[in-house]
């Protein structure tokens, strides 16, 4: 028969309009601590003192928690009742009710947050705890609040009575103070918590306030972030909204782990910043309000400069993926007004899964509060494996007027709606000057592909058609532990203040395209200069590109700009080294072919093959130097054929010179031709060339002589004898012409531009000529004749001697090799009488 009777008084007590003021007090708890000491007292007092209140024999409650949180329609303020049954049967709870009155005697009726709404009894021999809260509108503070504990008397005339009454002394603070932890019980795991710094943070202009808590977790699984709120309140009162920072968010702390949790603020330049308090809170949607969890006095302010210290290691997190980050190293040199900045920035995935970068914005903040963009489109589209490292190479220009010396790069995730715009991470940049390099000295670099000791071993620069050519050879060691796949890269060259890359082409002779470890491969940069353009610094730069992203393989920077060429002695060889076009070349002879006009300076070289097998030799370019610092460009003529090994070739160079040149003290520049990438195919035209050296010549000019031996190399002719004949009442001088031909067959040579002219001249110094092809009108071999006739209407001739003179003829211009008379027979004419 209770049932219903209890079910109409609660129905009562919930419309009834509670005013009057509690005077009777069934149990007030008060601290025992001196009243003239009030900070002992809240370092001691705790709820536990309040002790308990009887509900009825063996059932009894106590108040376990109180706390408080403005909101703007009201404080909430939340009790925790715990309920404990010592009896053999259920106790229910609706038999008991709670009312709170304020400090300034408002009276308001506890009510169940919604997680606990549904509790209605405590089991028998067992303990229940319920929180509650109540809107306490203007009231700030829970000290001098009374929570009284109601159960129904029907007997009454409100048919209800108090049982007792919990009383918060004044000196009680629902804060944890500063240096101490508070136990707590986070999504049912217990959980230490602590607040341990508060950090301000100035930067572009705005002030930031950064919050730091620890949570040790004693629960048996992870504790994740559950959903708190979390607010920073001024001692003025102003609240401030706290966000997780980037790091926190989604944070898990393993059992038996302890893991700070920051929160971020932007907050005015002027807050005071004196005893500031962290509040956790917990929305109840039900409800609709903001319940308060835990709040925490927090330490002085402390000013953050969390800049990360020069090329040490930083973690930031992308979602739960842990990237290690690291601004890896830096140089700057100085280009008109600005400083030129090179930053190579390394991230590392430490998770086990695939991250994709967020599309980072990147700035240079300067000390005196420039922010300098820095292009970022490296990171984008940027996904890293596990495990996966990758550098990224930036450029940024800054003005030289600005303080170069304390610059910081901040990395900075895309902005978002509600949320504070904070640096994931702040990097200080170290001053380091570019190295020049010098000729022949290894520097270190490292990229996503390994690490590599480079060095500029020369610098050339030779004559290129109308102007100049800049060749640069470098040497590429790859000091990985692991073989590196080369890329294939393109280079700018930028030479003083002028731009090269235009005509920039990259030479890889031996073609390599991995490089074990330990193993170097030789490159070489080319570029076109104007031949008037005089600069003191070089800059060249091997870049490599994937797709639209263009990244630096090496940068090289060097004043060392003093041509490195190997000069050789007349009559001395020089070497090719070239893998796979080895060889040794010497001067087999020089002379000068002259006329009236020009001379045409001549040159045959020498070509041995050095290599053990068949190969093609390479193509060479060459130009003739004077002694004042003017270039003949020459014409070269190979072999297309391939050579044996110690296989000799012969290469024919020439050039058409003015008559003021001379010709005495000519230097030959030669090397290997190159074109698209790699070395020109023989008969094939050369773009450039690389490996020159000056060779020295020996011009000696050809002495005639008799004609019994003549050197037309390859060819060497002999006249053994001439027989010329003129008959009685014939107008022509018939001449056999026997000798002997012979071809150095030992070399490999191309086409044979010389001409062999033949001149016969009569008694009289009447001449006739003519050209002879070595080979087919004059062949190979011993005991040959050739017959020529001459014809002389206008005198006759009786006897005397013809003279022969041999020219070599090249390019329309003669040398006489030799001369030689032979002496003419007379022949009578037949007798007719006597033929009858």
């Amino acid at each position: 028969m209770l049932k219903p009777i209890r079910n109409c008084a609660a129905v009562l007590l919930s419309s009834a309009i509670i005013s009057q003021t509690i005077a009777l007090e069934a149990h007030t708890a008060q601290a025992s601590v001196p009243s003239n000491n009030k900070s002992a007292a809240a370092a001691v007092f705790t709820l536990e003192s309040l002790g308990s209140v009887a509900l009825r024999s063996h059932v009894s409650v106590k108040l376990t928690n109180i706390d408080m949180f403005a909101q703007p329609g009201g404080n909430i303020l939340i009790y925790t009742l715990s309920y404990n049954n010592g009896t053999g049967s259920n106790v229910a709870l609706i038999d008991y009710f709670s009312q709170v009155t304020t400090s300034g005697g408002t009276v308001v009726q506890g009510k169940p947050i919604t997680k606990d709404a549904a509790i209605k009894t405590v089991p028998a021999k067992s303990s229940q705890t319920v929180t509650y809260y109540v809107n306490i509108g203007k009231a700030a503070k829970v000290n001098g609040v009374k929570v009284s504990i109601f159960g129904f008397d029907f007997s009454s005339a409100n048919y209800q009575k108090r049982l007792g009454v919990f009383t918060i002394p004044t000196h009680y603070s629902t804060i944890v103070p500063e240096g101490q932890s508070r136990k707590m019980m986070v999504d049912d795991l217990p959980v230490t918590a602590k607040a341990e710094s508060l950090q301000k943070i100035q930067m572009n202009g705005k002030v930031y306030l950064k919050a730091g808590i620890s949570l040790a977790n004693s629960g048996t699984k992870a504790l994740s972030d559950p959903g708190y709120k979390a607010y920073l309140k001024s001692s003025g009162g102003s609240v401030f909204d706290l966000k997780l920072d980037d790091a926190s968010s989604s944070y898990a702390v393993q059992p038996q782990e302890k893991k700070m949790i920051y929160y971020l603020a932007e907050v005015p330049s002027y807050l005071k910043t004196e005893n500031m308090i962290l509040q956790l809170a917990q929305e109840d949607p039900t409800l609709k309000v903001n319940l308060p969890i835990q709040s925490f006095s927090l330490p002085a302010v402390t000013v953050l400069d969390s800049a990360v210290p020069i090329y040490a290691v930083k973690n930031i997190f992308i979602g739960k993926n842990a990237v290690e980050t690291q601004l890896k190293s830096t140089s700057v040199y100085p280009e008109n007004d600005f400083a030129k900045w090179s930053l190579k920035f390394r991230m590392k995935n430490l998770g086990n899964k695939s991250v994709t970068l967020p599309a980072y914005e990147l700035v240079v903040k300067t000390a005196e509060g420039y922010s300098i963009p820095v292009d970022a489109k490296a990171f984008a589209n940027v996904t890293l494996k596990p495990l996966e490292e990758k550098i990224f190479d930036l450029s940024v220009d800054v003005p030289l007027k600005l303080n170069q010396d304390r610059l910081q790069l901040h990395l900075s995730e895309p902005p978002a709606p509600d949320k504070v715009i904070f640096p994931t991470a702040r990097y200080m940049i170290p001053y380091s000057l570019e190295n020049s390099g010098k000729l022949g000295i290894e520097n270190l670099f490292e990229n996503s592909h390994g690490t590599f000791a480079v060095k500029l071993d020369s610098f050339q620069r030779l004559p290129w058609q109308d102007g100049d050519q800049m060749a640069a050879k470098i040497s590429i060691r790859n000091t990985s532990s692991h073989a590196v796949q080369m890329p294939k890269l393109k280079a700018l060259v930028k030479a003083g203040m002028s731009d090269l890359s235009g005509s920039a082409h990259l030479v890889a002779p031996n073609g390599l395209t991995a490089l074990a470890p330990n193993e170097s491969a030789e490159m070489y940069v080319l570029a076109g200069v104007p031949y008037s353009y005089s600069f003191n610094q070089l800059r060249i730069i091997l870049q490599e590109s994937s797709g639209d992203e263009v990244t630096t393989f090496i940068s090289l920077n060097t004043n060392a700009l003093n041509n490195v060429m190997n000069n050789v002695d007349a009559g001395g060889s020089f070497h090719i080294d070239i893998p796979g076009k080895k060889a040794e070349v010497r001067e087999r002879r020089t002379t000068v072919y002259s006329d009236s006009g020009s001379n045409v300076i001549y040159t045959e070289l020498e070509m041995v093959n050095g290599e053990s097998r068949q190969s093609k030799p390479a193509q060479l370019v060459a130009y003739y130097k004077t002694s004042d610092n003017q270039y003949y460009e020459a014409k070269v003529s190979q072999s297309p054929n391939s050579i044996g090994p110690n296989g000799k070739s012969l290469v024919t160079v020439w050039s058409k010179l003015p008559q003021s040149v001379n010709t005495s003290e000519l230097m030959l520049y030669i090397g290997a031709g190159v074109a698209d990438g790699k070395l020109t195919d023989l008969g094939g035209t050369s773009t450039g060339y690389i490996n020159t050296v000056g060779l020295s010549l020996n011009a000696t000019p050809i002495k005639p002589s008799n004609l019994n031996s003549l050197d037309l190399f390859p060819y060497n002719l002999s006249i053994v004898n001439a027989v010329s004949t003129i008959t009685e009442g014939k107008d022509t001088l018939d001449t056999v012409i026997h000798y002997n031909l012979s071809k150095n067959e030992e070399y490999e040579t191309g086409s044979y531009e010389h001409k062999l002219v033949l001149e016969l001249i009569d008694p009289y110094g009447e001449s006739m000529e003519k050209t002879l092809a070595l080979g087919t009108e004059w062949t190979i071999g011993n005991g040959k004749s050739y017959e020529m006739s001459f014809n002389n209407k206008l005198r006759k001739i009786y006897g005397g001697t013809i003279r022969i003179n041999l020219y070599d003829e090249f390019q329309g211009r003669r040398i006489l090799l030799g001369s030689q008379a032979y002496p003419i027979t007379y022949v009578k004419a037949p007798n007719d009488a006597n033929q009858q």
